[in-house]
């Protein structure tokens, strides 16, 4: 191999890293955040940090379909957590009213208290988190991909 394809190689190799195809992100350090019991009803909500980020832990009602960001954690109780970061100009939105919906006060993106999108300028929903059960407790444990 002469110094031109040795080169090539490289530059191949440090793009397809670039790409994203051997990159990853660090996890952040799992989080406990609160035991199931804490949220005894169905919109009962919990701050909490993750990431360096203020986040929230919401009980919602079961699923009527799938939902990815919606996770059983104990005894038929539904949990989901995100960001409150918003996905637009990354202002800190409120916690749900009571109609479980959140509006930015920066520019007017309306997301479900699951933090799903339901209407722009951001065109993404809030950052979910992955949740687990862990000694009794909810723990943040990573992102999930929205």
């Amino acid at each position: 191999m002469n110094r031109r394809e040795a080169s090539k190689a490289i530059l191949g190799s440090a793009l397809a890293l670039a790409g994203g195809q051997g990159l990853s992100q660090p996890v952040p350090p799992a989080v406990r955040i609160a035991a199931p019991s804490r949220l005894s009803e169905v919109w009962a909500d919990v701050g909490f940090q993750f990431a360096g980020q203020p986040a929230l832990l919401v009980r919602v009602p079961p699923p009527s379909q799938p939902n990815p960001r919606v996770f059983m954690l104990a005894q038929q109780m539904y949990f989901t957590a995100y960001s409150r970061v918003c996905t637009y100009l990354g202002c800190t939105v409120p916690l749900p009213d009571r109609e479980q919906n959140i509006e930015c006060g920066c520019h007017g993106s309306r997301f479900r208290a699951d933090g799903s999108l339901e209407k722009g300028p951001a065109d993404r929903p809030l950052r979910a988190i992955r949740l687990e059960l862990r000694e009794g407790a909810v723990w943040a444990v990573g992102w999930l991909d929205n």
